[in-house]
């Protein structure tokens, strides 16, 4: 349905919500690498000892798993090591030298007397035979898992000059079942690899267009009644499962996005049988309409500063991505490449965005430059959609529909691309913040 014409799509907004039921979790995405970087930086992080034994969870791998996930990093094989010391008093470097690795990673972890631990880990110059970086790490007696993803964090910033993403958390939409009577609608929250699977909400009726608060604490989304013919755009508290519908009705309902301070969420909504933008004030329930055309205009998504929003719009003929500030005026045409733009997505620092491009080739992932509006092209079709930026602006996640359908992520450069796939279709992701 997406991809025949961009009306065709608008218009099926408005004809697929039952009562929020909580689904068993789904099955852990799993995560390929498919193409890594030519300068992937390589690395060992040797097992973290401890005084008490053997730790309940592997930091190290997890540290390990997360930086390899990036293909920005190349992880030297544990079994490869000739030793796996766990202070910098016991590497020997000659050894390590002889393995030609450059960076070592060592760490061991000891009670912090409150139940939990202290983590301290090194990143040793092997050629120069130094420490060149030590980090301490206190975490619950649960949180080494989350603890590994910080290692993680730490050398991903100390090498890449940006804030790890390891403590990040994804939403994506999955379907299964073959037919009306089986078939199943899940929005699903994980880990930001696909790790940790829940349902926050599932229906035999569509569901669409996650998007997540500032905070990370609630989700918007689009749901429907397809006996009724109703949409609704909902937020729901992920804590306590409080849902709170903020337009609902006959006709399109669809495509929330928050504004970056937490406080407005922009949809679309059909009005005199014209779909434009509105934005909804949470704290007031206030509703103001943005856009007056006669065209189709949805898709909104808010600047990093709050003072612009891009849509998508066919007010030119074909879809394209426009721009006009937060309050509904000076609207201007940002794309002209390809023969229709649409689903955009500001990076976390406003100086580029990220789009669906359609051209001779399909449907494609797309990031253009604000400062001289220089297009990439970054995914290869045939049916790209839903491109989100990563927290730290490095990675895009998308959907790859047609096939097997899955999410995949490719950096900012396309150079490094992977798959997240599992059994049934995924689809619709969306990435939430930093998490720390």
């Amino acid at each position: 349905m997406k991809y025949k014409t961009f009306r065709s799509f608008a218009i099926g907004l408005a004809v697929c919500l039952t009562a929020a039921t909580l689904s068993p979790a789904q099955a852990a995405l799993q995560v390929d690498i498919t193409q890594s970087s030519d300068s992937a930086i390589p690395i060992a992080i040797s097992p973290f000892g401890s005084a008490n034994g053997r730790l309940p969870v592997d930091v190290a791998q997890v540290a390990s798993d997360d930086l390899s996930s990036t293909g920005r990093f190349r992880i030297f094989p544990r079994q490869n090591m000739l030793s796996q010391p766990s202070s910098p008093e016991a590497v020997n470097y000659d050894n390590w030298r002889t393995q030609h690795i450059d960076n070592l990673v060592v760490g061991s972890a000891s009670s912090n007397g409150q139940g939990g631990y202290q983590l301290t880990f090194n990143l040793l110059d092997v050629p120069q035979g130094q420490s060149t970086a030590s980090y301490q790490i206190n975490a619950g007696p649960n949180e080494l898992r989350d603890a590994g993803h910080t290692v993680a964090n730490l050398i991903y910033q100390r090498f890449i000059g940006e804030k790890g993403y390891f403590l990040s958390r994804i939403a994506y939409i999955t379907v299964t079942g073959n037919s009306a009577d089986n078939r199943k609608f899940r929005l699903v929250v994980s880990d930001y690899d696909g790790s940790h699977p829940s349902t926050v909400y599932s229906s035999q009726d569509p569901v669409m267009s996650p998007a997540w608060s500032p905070n990370g604490r609630k989700l918007a989304y689009v749901a429907f009644n397809v006996y009724k013919g109703v949409s609704s755009v909902r937020v729901q508290d992920l804590a306590s499962g409080n849902v709170r519908t903020i337009s609902s009705g006959s006709g399109v309902n669809g495509a929330p996005a928050w504004s970056p301070d937490g406080s407005k969420i922009a949809f679309t909504k059909s009005k005199d049988g014209d779909s434009d933008i509105f934005v909804y004030n949470l704290n007031s329930g206030q509703v103001r309409q943005l856009t007056h055309s006669n065209a189709i205009d949805t898709e909104p998504t808010w600047s990093p500063n709050g003072g612009t929003i891009a849509f998508t719009s066919d007010r030119g003929g074909r879809p394209q991505i426009y721009q006009m500030n937060s309050q509904g005026g000076q609207v201007q045409r940002l794309t002209y490449d390809g023969q229709s733009n649409q689903r955009a997505d500001f990076s976390p620092n406003g100086d580029s965005i990220v789009m669906v491009q359609k051209s001779g080739n399909g449907f494609r992932i797309a990031v253009m430059d604000l400062s001289n509006n220089n297009v990439r092209i970054v995914s290869n079709g045939p049916l790209d959609d839903s491109p989100a930026f990563a927290p730290n602006g490095q990675v895009i996640l998308y959907a790859k529909q047609g096939g097997n359908n899955a999410l995949a992520t490719v950096s900012v450069d396309g150079d490094v691309k992977s798959t997240l796939s599992q059994a049934g279709e995924v689809r619709e992701p969306a990435w939430g913040p930093l998490g720390y």
